[in-house]
C-alpha cells in the first residue's frame, strides 16, 4: 500500500489551481535507504506531508499540523531550486543502498535528481541542503506520531 501511495503522487496531475507556472514544483519525494527500507518522505506546496516506507510503515495526514505544514512547504521551496539540475522522468525505481533519490513533481512532468548517498554529509554537496529539508519534514512528522514519546 505505500508503494502505491508513493506511486500515486508521482503519477498524480497537478491539479490546475495549484501552481502558477508549469516549472513550479507542486510536491517532492525524497527516497532514501535506510538499512534494508527505502523511506520515502513526500511533501507538497499544499503543506501535505507524509512519510511512506517499502515495508508497511508510514505517517500521513501531517497536513492538520503547522509545523508539518511549514516543513512541507519549506522542502518544496527547497527542491525548486534544483529544478534546473534535474532531468525529466517517467520510471520512479527507488535508489540502491548507496543512493538518494529525489523527485521533483511539477505540472510539465516529473524530474529526478540523484546524489551518492555520502554526499548529505559534504559541505560542498548541494545534496546536503535539499536532504536537510526532507529530514525537517521526518522530523515534524515523528513530533506528531502518537508512538513517539
Amino acid at each position: 500500500m505505500m508503494r502505491e501511495m508513493r506511486l500515486g503522487w508521482l503519477t498524480k496531475v497537478p491539479a490546475p489551481d495549484s501552481y502558477t507556472r508549469d516549472d513550479e514544483v507542486v510536491a517532492v519525494l525524497m527516497d532514501w535507504p535506510l538499512g534494508p527500507q527505502i523511506i520515502t518522505v513526500l511533501a507538497s506546496s499544499a503543506g501535505d506531508a507524509s512519510l511512506y516506507t517499502s515495508a508497511t510503515f508510514g505517517i500521513m495526514a501531517g497536513i492538520g499540523h503547522e509545523k508539518v505544514r511549514e516543513a512541507a512547504t519549506a522542502f518544496v521551496s527547497c527542491a525548486q531550486h534544483f529544478l534546473r539540475i534535474a532531468s525529466p522522468t517517467t520510471n520512479f525505481p527507488y535508489p540502491g543502498n548507496q543512493s538518494l533519490f529525489f523527485y521533483m513533481v511539477t505540472p510539465s512532468g516529473v524530474r529526478s535528481v540523484s546524489f551518492p548517498l555520502g554526499d548529505i554529509e559534504r559541505a560542498d554537496s548541494p545534496a546536503g541542503s535539499l536532504y536537510a529539508c526532507g529530514q525537517q519534514v521526518v522530523t515534524q512528522l515523528r513530533l506528531i506520531s502518537p508512538n513517539q514519546q
